[in-house]
């Protein structure tokens, strides 16, 4: 594809709109959809690219998939009939509700918490509420294994086929059938592995500081709500635990507002630094991480409006094919994202960075 059939040199035309780029992306796409939307289903599986519309898997009670049915935790005293109140119900209704826990039992579950010995409280809740017991028992073998075994999955193996579907992306843009292949996905394993490994712990790093107000509402809403837990769990009024909740929510919600107002700005910085990398496999990760900070400068927003201006095509791809569409559009927004790199990069000066091939005069002398 000549790339530059769309271009004149930067002092002569107006910036693209999110309209140019996803029009130079259709273009591109042209005889690789099918190609495309293979490699974004690999590089889903493998955490090598986020899919349009948040299509990353998450386990969480807030979020609907927590892996087990909260409906087959029942007390004894009141069967899963009409009439019962599930895990915090009283036997009849009009009958006074009955405590989760004896004040004996609460006390024990106090002194598990504050010991976070999971075995104890597995034992606490064993005869009444077994589905309960058995999440408690496992909790921190399933909890530590699961995160070693993500943590190694997202250094070793995401960190190679980011920069891999970046240049996939490129690859596509450039418009040669030769060098548009499967297996650039897994370029970065043959080459540059460890600068990849190296850029993607940074950029995660750097992302992960902008999570820390989310995260303190979440410890200062837990230690209120467990603190407050045993008492809830041997009260005869369900709504305390309701209310327990509610603070914990609150605290969480708190927290993700500042992280949100902090990750969006942060995020957009960095976002180019896995397609530096792609485009030239010398540059280390910090450098890549400094190049992408200049560039993007004045330019967030623009890439901002370039993501959004996909909202449409994300919703119609998760209502109307259930979410397999949006394999579609993600090559569609990223290789809308390449083009808007090209443009950028082009129009940086090299009296703001010193940087292979971004000198305008490189590409129209």
């Amino acid at each position: 594809m000549n790339y530059n059939q769309y271009q004149t040199p930067y002092y002569e035309t107006r910036p693209r709109k999110a309209a140019d780029f996803r029009r130079i992306a259709r273009h591109a796409l042209k005889g690789f959809w099918w190609l495309a939307f293979g490699v974004t289903i690999v590089a889903a599986i493998l955490g090598g690219v986020t899919l349009s519309g948040g299509g990353s898997v998450s386990i969480g009670i807030s979020g609907g998939n927590f892996p087990f049915d909260m409906s087959e935790i029942n007390t004894p005293e009141t069967p899963d009939v009409e009439g019962s109140v599930g895990i915090i119900g009283g036997a009849e209704e009009g009958a006074p509700n009955a405590p989760i826990l004896t004040p004996e039992k609460a006390e024990k579950f106090e002194k598990a918490l504050a010991d976070f010995d999971f075995s104890a409280m597995a034992e606490i809740f064993g005869d009444d509420y077994p589905v309960l017991a058995l999440i408690l028992s496992s909790f921190v073998l399933l909890f530590v294994l699961g995160t070693v075994v993500a943590f190694l999955v997202y250094i070793f193996v995401s960190s190679p086929v980011k920069v891999g579907y970046q240049k996939f992306c490129l690859n596509v843009l450039d418009g040669k059938r030769s060098s548009v292949t499967f297996d650039s996905l897994f370029d970065y394993f043959r080459r540059g592995y460890f600068k990849s490994i190296g850029l993607n712990l940074c950029h995660s790093f750097l992302l992960w500081l902008t999570r820390l107000p989310a995260l303190i509402g979440v410890i200062i809403g837990s230690v209120q709500f467990l603190g407050t837990l045993p008492a809830v769990l041997a009260s005869e009024t369900p709504d305390a635990l309701i209310l327990s909740w509610l603070a914990f929510a609150g605290w969480s919600l708190l927290g993700s507002l500042v992280t949100l107002c902090i990750y969006i700005p942060v995020s957009y910085t960095y976002s180019m630094a896995h397609m530096i990398m792609a485009d030239y496999s010398n540059v280390g990760a910090i450098e890549a991480l400094r190049l992408s900070r200049q560039m993007m400068r004045g330019n967030k927003w623009r890439l901002f409006c370039l993501d959004f201006s996909f909202i449409g095509w994300i919703l119609l791809a998760i209502c109307c094919t259930c979410g397999l569409g949006v394999f579609f559009i993600t090559p569609y927004q990223s290789v809308s994202r390449a083009a808007f790199y090209h443009e950028i990069s082009n129009r940086t000066t090299p009296e703001d960075v010193e940087f292979p091939s971004i000198n305008p005069e490189d590409y129209f002398n």
